[in-house]
């Protein structure tokens, strides 16, 4: 996959539901409705080939891939929120 096909939003969206666990929480965070972030978690999954999160009871839980994904995504995040 190239960085030019990929959406940077998509990245904050992943690094967010996985620091809460929850997708309404993540949306809110990111001051976006859930269906929102639903929609960018369907675009990951298919840009990945992974599911990504699972649901268990009113949460999510990362696949393996995801938790893999996990501490670049804080990384990026946090260098790309130093950076502005």
């Amino acid at each position: 996959m190239s960085i030019s096909s990929l959406d940077l939003n998509l990245v904050l969206v992943l690094h967010t539901v996985l620091e809460e666990r929850n997708v309404a929480r993540a949306a809110r965070r990111l001051h976006v409705t859930p269906s929102a972030v639903s929609n960018a978690l369907a675009r990951l999954r298919v840009l990945l080939g992974d599911p990504l999160l699972t649901r268990q009871g009113r949460g999510v839980v990362p696949t393996p891939r995801a938790i893999e994904l996990a501490p670049t995504l804080r990384r990026v995040v946090a260098d790309v929120e130093s950076a502005f």
